[in-house]
């Protein structure tokens, strides 16, 4: 969270120079630590519905990383609204970071073991775990700590090289909709690697999501970018408009 945030904040002083930018940084981190324990809690409501009030231990762990841009989308468009801040270029910014940070924090997966994968056969890169005090799988499976850490540091690297062409150029927001395409696509297919439990018509709640996210993006990414095609036609030809304008004002 912190090497995330210290990121977006910097692509942030592109555009917003004051204070502004840290309060919203804290409520999109608190917006996505809710969304991501919601997201764990239904994901294994088994665990939970004898004791309900265990929901809210967040000291006890259990996140739903699929459940966190939900939540970090709604309270940073709160957020935004509060403090006039503009919401396209913050979301855009915040998902560069975001993505950063998941990067970053899937290490600690590894290290622990704690997402359980499908066996992995005659491939050089299987583990097992053997020390007693992790949650990893004892027999050769795939490393899907490491998967995922992958994948969300080429949706990194992806959406920040997207940003950097495109920042300041209206209208804004494609970047939050093309980590959105990454990640839901991404997450669904790796989720097939995963044993975690079924969530919704043989789909894993990852996969639920991941298709939600994916679809949001696929249709509302290309509408975007055309009216950014269309702007930049407009901008072009008023470009080539006003020297013609002024030689015939000058005649």
């Amino acid at each position: 969270m912190l090497v995330g945030s210290f990121v977006s904040i910097r692509c942030a002083r592109y555009l917003v120079r004051d204070e502004r930018i840290y309060p919203f940084a804290i409520a999109v981190v608190i917006g996505g630590l809710v969304g991501a324990r919601i997201a764990h809690v239904t994901d294994n409501w088994a665990i939970y519905q004898s004791d309900p009030l265990r929901a809210l231990q967040f000291w006890g762990g259990g996140i739903g990383t699929m459940g966190a841009p939900i939540g970090s989308t709604i309270s940073g468009y709160l957020a935004a609204r509060w403090l006039r801040l503009p919401i396209g270029f913050m979301f855009d910014i915040t998902v560069i970071g975001i993505a950063l940070g998941e990067a970053i924090g899937r290490v600690g997966d590894i290290v622990n073991g704690e997402h359980h994968s499908v066996p992995c056969l005659d491939l050089p890169w299987c583990v097992r775990y053997t020390h007693p005090n992790t949650l990893g799988q004892s027999t050769s499976v795939h490393p899907i700590g490491v998967y995922d850490g992958l994948l969300m540091l080429g949706i990194f690297v992806a959406i920040y090289l997207y940003w950097r062409r495109i920042r300041g150029r209206p209208p804004e927001g494609r970047v939050w909709l093309a980590y959105l395409l990454l990640l839901g696509g991404g997450r669904f297919l790796l989720s097939f690697l995963r044993t975690d439990p079924l969530f919704l018509d043989g789909l894993q709640q990852a996969q639920v999501l991941g298709l939600l996210y994916l679809g949001v993006g696929a249709v509302s990414l290309p509408v975007l970018e055309r009216r950014a095609a269309r702007l930049a036609q407009a901008v072009r030809a008023q470009n080539v408009e006003k020297p013609l304008l002024k030689q015939v004002s000058d005649r």
